[in-house]
């Protein structure tokens, strides 16, 4: 059964179009073992799990953001997402007059993360909500739900005659371009962008094509949010002179390690990464304490200057990329001055190595919160900082001072340090969480 769950009990009310009285029903939402619809009728006092709405609306608005919902990341954190975004990724945006759940979708190409929040006011609203929750499910789990809950809506239309409304129509038209691959690679690229299906101008479209060809893998799709429409320009102009800068040469000789498979699609990230970094540092001879720059050089391959105390291939942009040349060897063009950040970053473009290592492809690091940018950071702060040295090293003391203490122990920043420790339960975390977005990423309902 899949986490997210939609229920209908079908009712003929309220007014305007049949296709919008025909379908309206008292709906149900399920995410994970949460009810999201769960509401107090203000006018009958009473508590309700489910919710009198029509429908159609709802299916409309996720058919026609169904490309966004499962390609588009979250933006990077630290601001309310653009407006058009959250068109996209609201269930509010279903609108037709309803009083729907603050619910927000974001998927991190992986999961698809869930969270549903209590508005703080309801005046002048018939229902108010009352469910909070942050569910993660695997996009397949998602797509079946939404899959299952849109043609029962189609049903419905075809059993009061309306079997050629506009749902029915845009819904055959996301089905076709599903199962056709090229079609499929096209609108996740659009939704990578942030645009609707069509809306993507036609150059643009054209060039992040090209793009994608030349990068290999799913690069494309860790920076088409960040050059696409909400970046600095809307174009990928600056992307395309990017990789014309200069950066740091080398060939990377991070050996090949036997992995244990995900042991379930609802296997975290995380929970991947530090196996991995456990493995290579075993691997590699690093034994306890800090990892030496000479030994992220030598598994990125670079050689001469010093890469981390090396501050003018750092510039400010929204991404560190490591562009692929001839014969395996890797144009690494990091973001990160201050060394200790640039050793982080270094281990970074390690574990993209390690997780792309059967398709060659650009690397990337960036500050959204995508799978591989999740396993990144997890297996950065591993492989310089290992939990298990960590927590013997601070003896059950987790004040400022011997966390500054173990920073400068390991060579890493204290926020490294605190991530570490709250991500494995041993302090509460002072931000959002590192590994798996469990807190609201922004204020919904604003």
């Amino acid at each position: 059964m899949p986490k997210l769950r939609f229920t209908t009990d079908w009712q003929s009310t309220g007014s305007g179009p049949v296709e919008v009285r025909e379908t309206s029903a008292f709906l149900t939402l399920h995410a994970g073992e949460t009810v999201v619809t769960r509401n107090e009728d203000l006018w009958s006092k009473t508590l309700r799990d489910s919710v009198l709405v029509s429908t159609y609306p709802l299916a409309s608005w996720l058919a026609a953001s169904w490309w966004r919902l499962n390609w588009e990341p979250l933006p990077k954190q630290g601001g309310r997402p653009a407006a058009d975004w959250r068109m996209a990724h609201e269930i509010g945006a279903a609108n037709h007059g309803y009083v729907w759940p603050h619910v927000v979708f974001a998927s991190d190409n992986e999961v698809m993360q869930v969270w549903a929040t209590a508005p703080q006011s309801a005046q002048k609203q018939s229902v108010r909500y009352l469910a909070e929750c942050a569910v993660s499910m695997p996009l397949g789990e998602f797509q079946a739900g939404v899959d299952e809950f849109i043609s029962a809506v189609v049903r419905r239309l075809a059993a009061v005659g309306q079997g050629d409304s506009d749902l029915v129509q845009l819904w055959e038209l996301v089905q076709a371009d599903r199962q056709d691959a090229e079609a499929t690679r096209y609108r996740q690229i659009e939704a990578a962008l942030g645009y609707d299906p069509d809306e993507c101008p036609q150059d643009l479209i054209e060039q992040a094509l090209d793009f994608d060809r030349a990068m290999g893998g799913r690069a494309l799709a860790e920076l088409a949010p960040l050059y696409g429409k909400f970046g600095p320009e809307p174009s990928l102009a600056a992307l395309n002179e990017l990789r014309e800068q200069p950066g740091l040469l080398g060939k990377p000789a991070v050996p090949d390690l036997e992995l244990a498979p995900p042991r379930s699609a609802a296997e975290p990230p995380w929970v991947r990464a530090v196996a991995a970094a456990c493995t290579l540092r075993e691997a590699i001879g690093v034994g306890e304490g800090k990892v030496r720059n000479e030994t992220l050089q030598d598994l990125l391959g670079l050689q001469g200057d010093d890469a981390v105390e090396h501050p003018e291939a750092g510039v400010k942009r929204p991404s560190g990329i490591g562009v692929l040349q001839a014969a395996g060897r890797f144009k690494f063009m990091p973001r990160k001055r201050h060394p200790v950040s640039r050793r982080f970053e270094l281990s970074r473009f390690i574990a993209d190595l390690v997780q792309t290592r059967d398709t060659p492809q650009w690397l990337t690091s960036t500050d959204l919160s995508t799978s591989r940018q999740k396993f990144q950071r997890a297996f950065a702060a591993e492989f310089l900082c290992p939990i298990d040295e960590l927590k013997e090293f601070l003896d059950g003391d987790y004040s400022e001072s011997c966390i500054e203490d173990a920073a400068e122990h390991y060579d890493v920043s204290e926020r490294t340090v605190t991530s570490l420790l709250a991500n494995h339960g041993l302090i509460q975390p002072p931000w959002a969480h590192g590994y798996g977005e469990v807190t609201l990423p922004y204020a919904l309902g604003v």
